[in-house]
């Protein structure tokens, strides 16, 4: 039964990629986070001071592929809104809303 329980609807892969995390409809410096885990329907962000629940937040993250870079010049970037979720001492879990937008990465991170 346990097992069951854990189960996740979407794949969870543990990669760090560093991502930019605004607060919705706030003019707040956004937060340069990394992600320890991630899905297609969210992602585990790594922070000391993690968000409230129920917080609405745009998200950038950034997708580091040697092989995408050499072809494109470019890494990825994705960028999607979602609403954190949970947060726990090692930071906070954030649920995508699946409108999501992938794009070329042209010094995001320096932003």
């Amino acid at each position: 039964m346990e097992a069951e329980e854990n189960k996740r609807k979407f794949e969870r892969y543990d990669l760090q990629f560093p991502a930019k995390i605004e607060f919705a409809g706030n003019d707040v410096a956004p937060l340069k986070l990394y992600t320890k885990d991630i899905s297609a329907n969210g992602a585990f962000f790594c922070t000391a001071y993690p968000l409230n629940e129920g917080m609405k937040v745009n998200i950038e993250i950034v997708i580091e592929n040697a092989t995408l870079k050499k072809l494109t010049g470019y890494e990825s970037c994705i960028k999607i809104s979602g609403i954190v979720i949970r947060c726990e001492t090692e930071g906070m879990a954030v649920t995508f809303n699946g409108h999501e937008k992938i794009m070329p990465l042209r010094s995001m991170m320096d932003n």
